[in-house]
């Protein structure tokens, strides 16, 4: 984790957030695995202090040969590390493929409102924010149809209600549950 021998003789309350995280990651290193899990490993962490951590994890994958499992609500996180990205809500993929194809442009609604929330310079003119609608845990009526209807700003009507969306193939390896037609989608 490129840090120097001397953290060897510090306490935790001697390191700041990153130095921490950075310990942490080389414990979990200090094994020799082949996968590790990060749980929103950095989530709380500036945007600098992010950048380098994500640079070192990836530095790390390419030398060591381990493999990464990254949890995160920040797809920038995930466009920065990722081979591969598999968007969840509610409990269930709703769109999975490499990460080109599933961020660039995104497919399903609730990944293009992930997108929009991710602030920074690159959002073009005409880009904006995506304000979900209802409760985040809103159900529908005793669990059927599609998970993410409530919050849906391209609800299709009652079949989105009342029917569980197809798992839609969008190229090599891209899938997407949803009922919006691939022709329909972004180009």
């Amino acid at each position: 984790m490129r840090l120097s021998s001397a953290f060897l003789q510090r306490y935790p309350h001697q390191l700041s957030g990153g130095e921490k995280q950075c310990v942490g990651i080389a414990r979990a290193l200090a094994t020799s695995p082949k996968f590790i899990v990060c749980d929103e490993v950095v989530s709380a962490l500036d945007v600098s202090v992010q950048a380098y951590v994500l640079n070192v994890l990836a530095d790390l994958r390419d030398r060591l040969s381990v493999a990464y499992l990254f949890i995160s609500h920040d797809l920038s996180v995930i466009a920065h590390i990722a081979d591969r990205v598999a968007v969840m809500f509610r409990g269930a993929i709703v769109e999975e493929g490499p990460v080109d194809a599933v961020l660039r442009p995104p497919w399903h609604p609730y990944t293009e409102a992930l997108l929009s929330a991710i602030p920074g310079l690159e959002r073009g003119a005409g880009v904006q924010r995506i304000r979900l609608r209802g409760d985040a845990v809103e159900q529908g009526a005793q669990g059927r149809g599609c998970r993410f209807q409530h919050r849906c700003p391209r609800k299709l009507g009652a079949i989105c209600e009342t029917e569980t969306p197809p798992v839609l193939q969008a190229g090599p390896g891209h899938t997407i549950a949803c009922h919006i037609p691939i022709q329909a989608r972004a180009a």
